[in-house]
């Protein structure tokens, strides 16, 4: 169905669904952040370019999705194995569905391109293609995991057993070798992948394409803190991302309360998600300020009102809200993983992933406010050097024109 040829298709003919797993909220924090701006982009250019998520679904498919997951969840849930049958299934399940939904989508409204967000939607999208054998339309993925995605799915809670993460692994690899593109958005990154799947050499369709400058609201310090209602006789530690094991909050929250200053130190995460575990966390370290959560389109204000911005992330294959707070012109403590170094380069207080360590790089830049106008200053230099929208899409665009279904 898919395959691979260097028939250039004309900008005129390129009509392209965009596919992820994503619910509306997780576009907020997610994914949509990093790929709308390319949606517009490829709009603006004339090539009509659509946007799939789970929010697409409809009633019955949901019902038949969630039939099935109670059917496997009961025929392996009593298994004798290290695998959480009951997650794993919950998680494909909603990846195959958005491929088959995709699949339809491409045959009903001639799509000649699906470019699907995660190789597991890519799987599906690539089964049901043949019940639709007049459809003839090229695929490919985007991996946002640091390494393969069976992997990425382990570390976010969905505990496997070696077994199955190597039957998955190898899925996942068939998978991106029958694809027409694979794209990440590190260099690191692709070869991590191509390295756990064990691809070797490196196929001549994988490209490393970084996300673009994200473009921010600006605001004075004073301003932006006024408008949140923020004590300027505190100093405030911000961290953004969806609640979830691979972001580390626990990790952040344990450094945190270990730090001493003479200022009050309040802690804030944007994301969405379950905070309860979370600030019952902070309760029995002792923090002084209850930690503040918050869900906002305007994550500019919050970077612009804080005295530090941290990310204790296990794994980041790019890490998106790392840049936008260089960009910000923001003091950032990053933990040293994935594509993380590649992104921030000397623009960011690098540290490594455990309590001691950010402990010490959170208590270094926030005792030392010279240190802190520096390391904001070299990594807005790095941001306003970063390549735009335009640069960036660009690139997808040759991707496109030089990509066919046969």
């Amino acid at each position: 169905m898919s395959g691979r040829n260097d028939t250039v298709v004309q900008s005129s003919t390129i009509k392209i669904l965009m596919v992820t797993r994503e619910t509306r909220s997780d576009q907020r924090y997610g994914l949509g952040r990093s790929l709308m701006p390319l949606v517009e982009e490829l709009r603006r250019r004339g090539i009509r370019t659509d946007y799939l998520c789970q929010g697409d679904l409809g009633q019955r498919a949901l019902l038949w999705q969630h039939r099935l997951q109670r059917l496997f969840s009961v025929l392996f849930g009593n298994a004798n194995t290290r695998t959480d049958f009951s997650l794993l299934f919950q998680v494909l399940l909603e990846r195959i569905n958005m491929g088959r939904l995709a699949a339809k989508l491409a045959s009903a409204q001639q799509y000649t391109h699906v470019h699907c967000h995660d190789p597991f939607i890519a799987a599906g999208l690539h089964f049901f293609l043949h019940f639709h054998p007049r459809c003839r339309v090229a695929w490919g993925v985007t991996e946002h995991g640091f390494g393969c995605y069976a992997q990425a799915i382990h570390e976010d809670g969905v505990h496997m057993g070696p077994q199955t993460m190597r039957a998955m692994r190898r899925w996942e690899a068939r998978t991106l070798l029958d694809a027409s593109w694979v794209i990440a958005p590190t260099r690191s990154c692709l070869k991590q992948i191509a390295d756990d799947l064990k691809i070797s050499p490196l196929p001549h369709n994988w490209h490393d394409v970084v996300h673009a400058c994200p473009a921010l609201n600006r605001y004075s310090r004073e301003e932006a803190r006024k408008q949140l209602g923020w004590d300027d006789t505190a100093m405030y530690v911000l961290s953004i991302g969806r609640i979830a094991p691979v972001k580390r909050f626990p990790l952040l929250i344990e450094a945190f309360a270990q730090l001493k200053h003479a200022k009050d130190l309040q802690l804030v995460i944007l994301g969405e998600g379950d905070y309860s575990t979370l600030q019952q966390q902070a309760r029995q370290l002792g923090l002084t300020r209850e930690i503040q959560f918050a869900v906002t389109d305007d994550i500019g204000l919050y970077l612009s009102a804080t005295d530090l911005y941290v990310s204790a992330s296990a794994s980041e294959s790019f890490g998106l809200a790392n840049l936008e707070s260089l960009a910000a012109g923001t003091a950032t403590v990053c933990t040293a993983v994935g594509g993380v170094p590649e992104v921030v380069g000397d623009g960011a207080f690098l540290v490594k992933p455990d309590v001691k360590s950010l402990t010490e790089g959170m208590q270094c830049l926030l005792s030392d406010a010279l240190l802190r106008e520096s390391i904001a200053y070299r990594g807005k230099t790095r941001a306003d050097a970063w390549p735009d929208i335009t640069e960036i899409a660009n690139r997808y665009e040759i991707i496109y024109r030089q990509t066919a279904a046969n």
